[in-house]
């Protein structure tokens, strides 16, 4: 089998080291040249020759998606399966059950994890999976291999997944930038809550500022709690205003 990816930025990049080890492997790019070999591990590719494997990974902007969705749906082979690592869900299968040919087998999916926080190791880290449209025998073949290089896999429904992950990634993406966009200096960890807060910083330092926006403008969860903290912040300052005595 060989799988096809389709996208090699940040992620795509790690996903292709990992991927490269495991099975065989071609990747495309329109940044890189057809031909040009990663360290001998695998090739990049045309769009055409990366669609028209057994597997089809989208590692692109969820701003992207659709555009890709357009462009390999011809060269896709009937029987494939195409696997979107997004960090929504909801928007991206609605596109691709109905972009994609009928034949072509689908199943949404989002790694808890990326470069940084799997940067030694992959093992003990979760998956969602929200299958759209294949077999039971292909599902339970993706979660064997899954399990077999020791990730954790969750199963919920694309509304479901949309709904956690506004009210825990994109929440701490969306807190951790306030700190950021502050400029307010940073202190020693005199404290155990601020030393964790330092840790949020962090992260939100190594996530890119399309991965944040993409989350707002595809996903009505996300904006459910953009406008819960807006309410929030406005309680609190009037709290604090000064009062007249």
């Amino acid at each position: 089998m060989t799988i096809g990816l389709i996208g090699y930025g940040r992620f795509g990049e790690f996903a292709a080291r990992r991927l490269a080890s495991r099975a065989r492997l071609v990747v495309h790019d329109a940044r890189f040249a057809t031909g040009r070999r990663a360290r001998g591990r695998f090739r990049f590719v045309s769009l055409d020759e990366a669609a028209a494997q057994e597997v089809v990974i989208l590692a692109v902007p969820v701003s992207a998606l659709r555009s890709v969705l357009r462009d390999i749906r011809p060269y896709l082979r009937p029987g494939a399966l195409v696997v979107d690592v997004s960090a929504v869900k909801e928007e991206p299968v609605r596109w691709m059950k109905a972009m994609l040919p009928k034949g072509v087998e689908i199943l949404g999916s989002h790694p808890l994890f990326g470069p940084d926080s799997a940067a030694l190791s992959m093992r003990g880290k979760t998956v969602v999976l929200c299958p759209v449209r294949l077999s039971r025998a292909r599902l339970r073949a993706v979660i064997r291999v899954l399990r077999n290089v020791g990730l954790r896999t969750l199963q919920l429904s694309p509304k479901e997944h949309d709904r956690l992950m506004a009210e825990t990634v994109f929440l701490t993406q969306f807190l951790g930038r306030i700190v950021v966009g502050s400029g307010l200096r940073r202190r020693p960890p005199v404290t155990g809550n601020y030393a964790q807060l330092l840790q949020l910083v962090e992260t939100v330092r190594h996530d890119t500022r399309e991965l944040f926006i993409d989350m707002v403008a595809y996903s009505g969860e996300c904006r459910r709690v953009v406008g819960a903290l807006r309410r929030s912040f406005t309680a609190v300052g009037k709290e604090i205003s000064p009062r007249r005595r």
